[in-house]
């Protein structure tokens, strides 16, 4: 087995969903739970992001009470809890709640209070609709997140967020004594170090009065690799690049370093990531390399030890119609790196949302039964070329997932045989192929060019064609499968 022994789980992966989306109605039933039904059962959706202090919580005393103007993510009102409900009972995913923070906390500790003005929502306000939600979601709620990327728009010090998450959790528990729900925190910034996550462990640690598992239902990070903030730029050979593994792998063991300073009680999470931050990078987050960076992405963090990795999405925007960063309509704007997105308004009138690139990739990953890593032998000199995991199911088959991540449409591009040495006797394999046939390659923005194992995600959600798998033989515990280039190969051995 992997070093950490590291178990892929059946709620892995998940979505990261602005407040705003939530506020404007957009996690219905009728939209979202096809495209959550093809990924499977046990997701969890993140309700947060940049506008989760941009929200108005219309609940108890403010039910009735009209949005400040500075409320521009929205109004979250009963109705949305509603349909949050009926969304969560017919996929089997629950959710995590953001919860406002920048005008909870001292003022004079927010870090630049010009630059998105939030609307006046005290800890009693929270704490209503938290009450609310719980009493809608019950047990689907698994905790309560307290603000989005503090270190960034506060100047709080770790060990003034670790106290701030104490309030937070004893104000939550005095209203809901039984519900035992926690906070999800300290949620930092995408820094390739994790600076503030180990501050934010060494506070919770030094606090001899109360105990982290008691305050702390997970411990979560962001993490993009690239950016496009500002004039930062992100290419499509850098998303794929040996170095973007590299630092995410870092980043990774970093995080479950200071999980191994916990003792392995509290879930790590990353509830926010995708390949660039600041909505993605137009050309290169919306392309079809990033089918194959997030099944990788996604392995490599589960072969970490971390519990969760949530890809930040839009819900209910059209493919390419984004808004400027100081637009009224940016928190509910197309991300270029979103999983999903409308051909046109008439097809998100429908609530037919097209399947980008990168759900490809979460839903090749999705394919992997849950089971135990197994260690590869493969060196980083293939990283330019390769990606290999392994995966042993509770039913003894072995899932190997091949990944190579050089440009089909670049001539000096190599198609490559791996040979896999089995660990015991298998009788036969079958290969299941994720590709495009746009000539375009890893640069294609033609998500209909995609397919895994011969099947599409169709605009309502569901998949079509006839499954087509390749069978693999097997030769003395051994078996050689050709891995074209711009392709990942799942290949299940079985007895």
């Amino acid at each position: 087995m992997d070093g950490r022994n590291a178990v892929l789980s059946g709620n892995f992966q998940g979505f990261s969903v602005e407040s705003a989306d939530f506020a404007h109605g957009f996690l219905t039933k009728e939209r979202m739970a096809e495209r959550l039904r093809t990924l499977g059962p046990n997701g969890v959706i993140r309700l947060g992001g940049y506008s989760m202090d941009l929200v108005w919580p219309a609940f108890g005393e403010w039910t009735d009470v009209p949005a400040p103007p500075e409320a521009i993510g929205g109004t979250v009102d009963q109705s949305d809890l509603d349909r949050l409900k009926e969304l969560l009972d017919a996929t089997g995913w629950k959710v995590t709640l953001g919860a406002p923070l920048k005008t909870v906390i001292d003022p004079s500790k927010i870090k630049n209070p010009t630059r998105d003005p939030s609307p006046d929502v005290n800890l009693d306000q929270v704490v209503a609709e938290v009450t609310a939600a719980y009493e809608t979601l019950g047990e689907d709620l698994l905790g309560v997140e307290l603000g989005n990327e503090y270190d960034n728009v506060t100047t709080l010090t770790e060990a003034e967020m670790w106290e701030t998450a104490k309030e937070y959790r004893a104000a939550i528990d005095q209203a809901l004594p039984t519900a035992h729900l926690k906070v999800v925190a300290p949620s930092a910034n995408t820094a390739k170090t994790n600076t503030r996550l180990d501050g934010f462990v060494t506070a919770a640690l030094a606090d001899k009065s109360t105990n982290p598992q008691q305050v702390l239902s997970e411990v979560a990070s962001h993490w993009y690799p690239w950016s496009h903030c500002g004039s930062s730029q992100m290419t499509i050979d850098q998303l794929m690049s040996p170095l973007t593994h590299t630092n995410t792998r870092n980043k990774l063991a970093g995080i479950m370093a200071a999980g191994d300073r916990l003792h392995g009680t509290i879930p790590m999470t990353i509830n926010e990531s995708n390949s660039a931050s600041c909505s993605g990078m137009p050309a290169a987050s919306n392309s079809y390399a990033t089918s194959l960076w997030s099944l990788d992405y996604l392995l490599q963090a589960a072969q970490s030890g971390v519990s969760r990795l949530q890809f930040h999405t839009n819900t209910a925007a059209i493919c390419g119609d984004f808004k400027p960063r100081d637009s009224a309509d940016y928190p509910i704007s197309y991300r270029y790196y979103g999983a999903f997105c409308a051909a046109d308004q008439l097809a998100l009138d429908k609530n037919e949302l097209s399947a980008t690139p990168l759900y490809y990739g979460i839903w090749a990953f999705r394919q992997v039964p849950q089971g135990r890593f197994v260690a590869l032998d493969l060196d980083d000199t293939y990283l330019d070329r390769i990606r290999a995991y392994a995966v042993m199911g509770a039913d003894g088959a072995l899932t190997v997932v091949l990944i190579n991540v050089q440009d089909p449409a670049k001539a000096d591009s190599t198609h490559d045989a791996v040979t896999v040495q089995l660990p015991e006797a298998f009788r036969r394999g079958s290969v299941r192929t994720l590709q495009t046939t746009a000539p375009e390659g890893l640069a294609s923005l033609d998500a209909d060019r995609i397919s895994l194992g011969g099947q599409q995600v169709n605009p309502s959600g569901q998949v079509v064609g006839t499954a087509q798998a390749t069978s693999v033989p097997v030769d003395h515990r051994s078996a050689t499968v050709a891995v074209e280039p711009g392709t990942a190969q799942i290949i299940t051995f079985s007895h």
